[in-house]
C-alpha cells in the first residue's frame, strides 16, 4: 500500500529536453480502460534527430507525447508530425476516440519583434504570456488546422532544459484537461431543451395538484412518477460526466495560474483568452447538472405530497368504513336484543299455551288445577326462558 501511495508522486515525471524542438500531443479516449501508467521511449529519427516518446494512461483518457530534437531554428513550421492514426497506434490504442491534438514548436532566444516572429509562422490574431516569471514567451491563435492539431510557439529565454519540459507539461495538460472538461458540453446542449419541458411539466403538475379534487391524485401521482423517473435517468446519465468536468476546469485553471504569466503590450493574455471562452461552457455544464438535481428534489417533494394526500385520503376513507362497520354493528347489537326480546315472550307464550292445554286436557279428564298456580306459573316460564337464552349466548361468545 505504501509503495503505491509513494508511485503517485512519481507518476507523471517532467519532459526533459532543450530548444529547438517540437513536441506533437494528443490525447485519446480508450475503447478498453487500463490501469494508470506511464511508458517512455527513445528513438532515432531519419534524419539523426532524437526522439523522445511518451505515452501516459490516464484514469480516462490516455495521452501520447512525442518531443522531437530539431538540429537547427526553423523559419517556418515543422511538418513532421504524425497522423491522427500514426499517434493512436504509438498509444497503443488504435480506433480509440481523439479529444485533443496539440503541436508546440520551442525556440530558443528573446522573443523580440515578436509580432513579425508570429507573421512568419502563420499565426493571426494571437494570445501572447510572458511565463515562468519572464523566462519565457508561450503564443498561440488556438486555431485547428487540417491536421486537427492546435499550434503553440514558445519563446524559450533562460529556461532550463527540467523547467523547459515542466513547463511544456503544463501547456499540454491546460489543453488536455481544457478539451476533457467540455465533453461534457454537447450533453448540456442535448438536455437544454429537455430541462425546459421537465420544468415545464412540473409546474403543470404542481398547478393542476393545487386545484384537483381528492380523487384526482392518483392520477397525478402516476404523471409525476414518470417525470421523476425521467429526470433520475437523466441525472444518472450524466452525473458523472459533469462532475469531471468540475474536476477538470479546477486543474486547468490550477495550471494556468502555475504558469505565472504576465501581460505583454499589444497582446491578450494567453491564459485569460482561455479562460473567457472555456469558463462559460464549463459554468454551462455546471448549470446543467444543479438544474437537473433541482428538478430531481422538486419532483420528489411533489411525489411525498401527493403521496400524503394519498394516504390522508385513505385514512379518511378507512375511518369512515370503521364508522360505518361500528354503527352496524351497533344496529345488529339493538336487533339482537330486539330479537331476543321477541324469541323469550315467543317461546314463552308458547310455552304457557302448552300449560294451558295441559291444563285443560287434565280439567276434563276430572283433575282440577287450581287457576292460580296457572298464574304462578307465567312468570316462573318467562324467567326459566330468560336464564336459557343467555346461557346459549354466553355459550356462544365463549366458542368466539
Amino acid at each position: 500500500m505504501h509503495h503505491d501511495f509513494n508511485f503517485e508522486l512519481h507518476a507523471r515525471p517532467s519532459l526533459h529536453f532543450e530548444g529547438p524542438a517540437l513536441i506533437e500531443h494528443a490525447a485519446f479516449l480508450p475503447v478498453i480502460s487500463r490501469h494508470p501508467e506511464i511508458r517512455r521511449t527513445t528513438t532515432e529519427t531519419a534524419f539523426g534527430a532524437e526522439m523522445q516518446i511518451i505515452v501516459e494512461h490516464h484514469t480516462e483518457f490516455v495521452t501520447v507525447t512525442r518531443v522531437t530534437q530539431l538540429s537547427a531554428t526553423p523559419e517556418s513550421w515543422p511538418h513532421i508530425e504524425r497522423s491522427e492514426e500514426e499517434l493512436a497506434q504509438l498509444a497503443g490504442e488504435e480506433g480509440s476516440r481523439l479529444i485533443c491534438k496539440l503541436s508546440i514548436l520551442v525556440l530558443d532566444g528573446v522573443a523580440k519583434e515578436i509580432g513579425p516572429r508570429l507573421n512568419t509562422f502563420g499565426f493571426g490574431d494571437t494570445a501572447v504570456s510572458s511565463i515562468g516569471d519572464g523566462a519565457a514567451h508561450v503564443c498561440s491563435d488556438f486555431l485547428v488546422g487540417p491536421d486537427l492539431a492546435s499550434r503553440i510557439l514558445l519563446f524559450n529565454e533562460s529556461l532550463n532544459r527540467h523547467r523547459l519540459g515542466r513547463m511544456v507539461r503544463r501547456v499540454c495538460e491546460i489543453e488536455t484537461y481544457r478539451s476533457m472538461a467540455l465533453l461534457a458540453l454537447p450533453e448540456a446542449r442535448r438536455l437544454a431543451p429537455l430541462l425546459v419541458q421537465y420544468d415545464s411539466k412540473l409546474v403543470d403538475l404542481t398547478d393542476r395538484n393545487a386545484k384537483a379534487a381528492r380523487t384526482g391524485h392518483r392520477l397525478l401521482l402516476n404523471e409525476i412518477s414518470s417525470l421523476s423517473a425521467e429526470v433520475i435517468k437523466a441525472t444518472a446519465e450524466t452525473r458523472n460526466r459533469f462532475g469531471a468536468t468540475t474536476a477538470y476546469a479546477k486543474i486547468v485553471e490550477e495550471r494556468i495560474a502555475e504558469l505565472r504569466e504576465t501581460h505583454v503590450s499589444g497582446f491578450q493574455r494567453f491564459g485569460v483568452f482561455i479562460v473567457r471562452r472555456f469558463r462559460p461552457a464549463v459554468r454551462s455544464c455546471e448549470a446543467t447538472a444543479i438544474r437537473l438535481e433541482q428538478l430531481s428534489r422538486a419532483t420528489m417533494h411533489l411525489i411525498d405530497l401527493l403521496q400524503t394526500q394519498i394516504q390522508v385520503e385513505i385514512e379518511f376513507q378507512n375511518a369512515t368504513q370503521i364508522q360505518a362497520v361500528a354503527d352496524r354493528a351497533a344496529t345488529q347489537v339493538k336487533i339482537q336484543r330486539a330479537v331476543e326480546g321477541f324469541s323469550i315472550i315467543a317461546i314463552s307464550y308458547y310455552l304457557l299455551s302448552l300449560l294451558k292445554v295441559a291444563s285443560e286436557t287434565l280439567d276434563h279428564a276430572g283433575y282440577h288445577i287450581d287457576p292460580l298456580a296457572m298464574l304462578v306459573s307465567i312468570p316462573i316460564v318467562i324467567a326459566g326462558v330468560s336464564l336459557a337464552i343467555l346461557r346459549v349466548k354466553h355459550a356462544l361468545k365463549a366458542e368466539h
